[in-house]
């Protein structure tokens, strides 16, 4: 099922009207919100598997690039995204911060000398979990603290490179299968751990935070409480897909339930009809 989901995946999103949708994200045109989450609806009422996947590769890796990075980011990620050459997953939910994502507990510390973020796993709390995509994606937006000389800014998005183009994980990362949900068997959920893994000072999506050359950290929003409702409210258009695709699978359910209810009904009718001589 999760081989076939894949396919299914790499299937729809070469359709003309899914890879105007990509094109779209990139381009930040003004009707792409609306499309996407339409998009997203549908493809749940299809095959709910199928539609969860492109979620979480599009909506939300996608989504994370788009919102939280750069032009140079933008161009950089999101063209290969379009050409499939890559997929992504989201990684921001971790095994004991409930739905306080400012606590997370994951680490990016940055190396001066290497100009590179060292990504971390400190604990086991830390450890990302339910990551969708995380049994086949290349590349994972995380979210982690991000750590200057001993200190905090707050959590940050990063891209960090999962598994190469033969699905081979990179040293330091270990992915954990959490095994088939029911109903969802096509959907590769998992535990996401690093172990200080290194990746370019330019990995850091810095929309609302970057780290110069010299170590010097940058925002455009000086209050760090406002900076990070800012970056949590940019990931809401991707965040609202999961509700539109409930929407659809509500639909769905709805439609099975009135026309199975209802059969039993016609049927005693006929039957009631029949004996009455009618």
């Amino acid at each position: 099922m999760r081989t076939l989901t894949l396919q299914r995946v790499r299937f729809t999103m070469g359709l003309p009207p899914l890879k105007r949708a990509i094109q779209e994200q990139a381009e930040k045109t003004k009707n792409f919100v609306s499309r996407s989450l339409v998009v997203g609806e549908v493809l749940s009422v299809a095959d709910m598997a199928t539609g969860v996947k492109c979620g979480i590769i599009y909506w939300l890796f996608g989504g994370a690039v788009r919102n939280l990075g750069s032009p140079a980011h933008v161009t950089k990620w999101l063209q290969p995204l379009q050409e499939q050459k890559y997929t992504g997953m989201f990684a921001m939910t971790e095994r004991a911060h409930g739905s306080n994502v400012r606590g997370i507990q994951t680490e990016a510390t940055f190396d001066l000398s290497a100009q590179e973020f060292v990504i971390d796993t400190p604990c086991e709390n830390a450890e990302k979990m339910y990551i969708g995509n995380s049994m086949y994606g290349n590349y994972a937006a995380v979210f982690a603290q991000l750590i200057l000389n001993g200190t905090s800014q707050g959590p940050h998005c990063f891209i960090v490179p999962i598994r190469d183009e033969n699905g081979n994980l990179y040293p330091g990362v270990t992915a954990i299968d959490m095994m088939h949900k029911e109903g969802l068997h096509g959907v590769d959920n998992g535990i996401l751990r690093f172990d200080k893994v290194r990746i370019p000072r330019e990995n850091l999506l810095d929309k609302f935070g970057s780290v110069a050359p010299d170590g010097q950290y940058h925002s455009p929003i000086e209050d760090r409480g406002a900076r990070f409702n800012a970056m949590l409210a940019a990931l809401t258009p991707s965040r609202l897909a999961v509700t539109f695709q409930a929407m659809g699978s509500m639909k769905l359910g709805l439609t099975i339930a009135i026309r199975y209810s209802h059969r039993p009904a016609v049927i005693l009718l006929n039957c009631s009809l029949a004996s009455a001589g009618h």
